[in-house]
């Protein structure tokens, strides 16, 4: 029976000879607790990463070494980084506690100010969420002018352009620099940041886009940014109950409540971290058999949009101005090495990782990276919810993805099952629920995954481009050797009212070459968006796919071919496509297979 020694009485008695492997450092922290105990063994840290600090200069021997959490909220000031030298830490919650670690501000002094709004004085400098008793409030923002004209040749990445609007009202707006516009096309869902709004001559007002992100947003291969959806972030722009505006002139945030709600006794948040905890190996010494179980990870951020707009491409990656060559008049990132945006708990470099019984929730980045180097990590009965981008992103698609110099780089082995992602992509909606980029043996199985913008479950990358001897589309060069990406398999995850906002994604959706991939078992129904059900895109290869069930979609199985001949390599048997529960043929039992156990 393991003893349970409090860290301060280790500290004290740092020889325990003949008992070391029997004995469990318990670390504990509370909101209550101090970060100067004395070593009573009652006594609690306030802090996580004090209770860290404290476990790296505790001796260890054989057993764990646990961090328990009390019930409470542990804001957190900077990012918890974790490397090699934490091997081993387990992060655990109490029995019956819920803790929450935060990288949220509360914000207090709430007073009345016009038209209805409330306002807030803060010392925050950026941000873009704001949650009003828990629930996400909308960045103020309205419908585009109809009638606006581009300007601008976009022949060179500095040129000016924009728009041009016949009503002139927009160039007295008072923080014309804080606008945001927002692009909708098929799959994609694009930001343009506003670099100034002038009055011309005629008295029209010109809305000059910040570069290059307009130049990337209107030549980017795929779909392109045509005429604005929306416009976002403007005092003026609010006027709808739920609607808040943050001032970062002078740091005010202002906002106007819902029905009722009481702004003298509500719990307001903003996020302000960019990224709650890191676990940070190297190719030599990755981070090992690090344990979270019962935590809610919340109230963190990404701020990259509101620094350089967002040129999505697909999957809430996006091209950038490095690395590019022009293609039919399109420009694209060389082999398709888009940038992935951050999660705001990351993995790199970790082995045998796991998340039990987690909860990852307002979160403006996505939830959580398995990224370079993470191997044999599990992902287990988690919840994601109230996400801005993707849910869970294995892998990414950069060269050492694609190609790694070192067979340590591949991401492999992971597994993420009985977990419910929903809500996610609330604030970019070409976001997913699980990507999963050049990743091998990869296991994605009995997972709920419903009411999402796009796609529910995204795997592979390249579109043929960077598969051996290449694909359909010129490139600079090619490769002669595979990509890692094999032996993965989709099973048994019920998915549902999923393409919600976009178009050209499914239930589940890949691409490119995958010997040994199965997609098995799924439970896929009722998403509007085209096509909605499997998809085989670009370059999808050497993949089964069997035992499924899929109704209430436009295409329960659709191949995008585009003359590489690879759907002659796939494997499709033994599929329910089209039959609805209750219709003749409609296989018995597979509401209760498929999805969390």
């Amino acid at each position: 029976m393991r003893r349970f020694v409090p860290f301060i009485t280790l500290l004290c008695l740092p020889v325990l000879c003949g008992v070391a492997a029997e004995v469990e450092v318990l670390v504990r922290v509370s909101p209550d607790g101090n970060d100067a105990v004395t070593g009573a063994s009652t006594d609690a840290f306030r802090t996580v990463i004090a209770a860290v600090d404290a476990t790296r200069r505790t001796p260890r021997g054989d057993g764990e070494v646990v961090i328990e959490f009390a019930d409470g909220v542990y804001p957190l000031t900077e990012p918890l980084v974790l490397g090699a030298e934490d091997s081993g830490l387990v992060f655990r919650a109490a029995e019956g506690a819920r803790p929450v670690v935060s990288g949220g501000v509360v914000v207090t002094g709430w007073s009345p100010d016009e038209n209805g709004r409330w306002k807030a004085q803060t010392d925050i400098a950026a941000c873009r969420q704001l949650y009003v008793n828990g629930v996400r409030a909308q960045r103020a923002r309205g419908a585009f002018l109809e009638g606006a004209e581009r300007f601008g040749a976009l022949a060179a990445i500095d040129e000016e352009a924009g728009f041009r609007m016949a009503d002139g009202a927009m160039a007295d707006w008072a923080r014309p620099g804080d606008l945001e516009l927002g692009f909708h096309n098929s799959w994609s869902h694009m930001i343009g940041r506003v670099a100034s709004v002038r009055r011309n001559g005629d008295g029209a007002a010109e809305l000059v886009m910040q570069q290059p992100n307009f130049y990337l947003l209107c030549r980017k291969e795929g779909v392109k940014a045509e005429y604005p959806a929306y416009v976002e972030n403007a005092l003026e722009l609010l006027d709808e109950p739920g609607e808040w505006y943050h001032d970062g002139e002078t740091q005010a945030i202002y906002y106007l409540p819902r029905e009722g709600e009481d702004m003298a006794a509500a719990a307001c948040v903003v996020p302000v971290l960019e990224t709650l905890v890191a676990l940070r190996g190297t190719v030599d010494a990755p981070v090992r058999d690090v344990r979270y179980e019962g935590i809610t990870f919340a109230d963190a951020t990404w701020l990259g949009p509101s620094r350089i707009g967002h040129a999505d491409v697909q999957a809430n990656f996006t091209i950038e101005p490095t690395n590019l060559f022009e293609r039919d008049g399109s420009l694209v990132n060389l082999h398709n090495e888009y940038v992935k945006s951050p999660a705001n708990v990351v993995v790199e470099y970790g082995h045998g990782i796991v998340f039990e019984n987690c909860t990852f929730t307002r979160l403006g980045g996505a939830g959580l990276d398995l990224t370079r180097g993470s191997q044999n990590c599990v992902v287990s009965r988690c919840t994601f919810a109230d996400i801005s981008g993707s849910g869970i992103q294995i892998g990414d698609v950069q060269k050492d993805d694609h190609h790694p110099a070192d067979p340590a780089m591949v991401v492999r082995g992971n597994r993420v099952s009985d977990c419910l992602i929903e809500r996610v992509g609330a604030e970019f909606e070409d976001s997913v629920g699980i990507f999963a980029g050049y990743v091998q043996d990869t296991v994605i199985e009995h997972n709920e995954i419903r009411d999402l913008p796009y796609s529910g479950i995204s795997i592979g990358w390249g579109w043929g481009e960077e598969d051996s001897g290449g694909g359909n589309y010129p490139i600079p060069f090619v490769y002669e050797k595979p990509t890692p990406a094999r032996d993965n398999r989709i099973a048994g995850n019920h998915i549902y009212r999923v393409m919600q906002r976009r178009n050209d994604g499914g239930g589940v959706y890949t691409l490119g070459n995958q010997p040994g991939t199965v997609i098995e078992g799924n439970l896929i129904h009722d998403n509007p968006g085209w096509p909605g059900g499997i998809y085989l895109d670009e370059g999808s290869g050497f993949i089964e796919i069997t035992g499924n069930v899929v109704y209430g979609v436009e295409t329960p199985m659709n191949y995008n071919n585009r003359a590489q001949n690879r759907i002659e390599t796939c494997k499709e048997h033994d599929n329910n496509f089209g039959i609805a529960p209750g219709e003749t043929g409609y296989p018995s039992g597979i509401a209760e297979a498929a999805g969390r156990r």
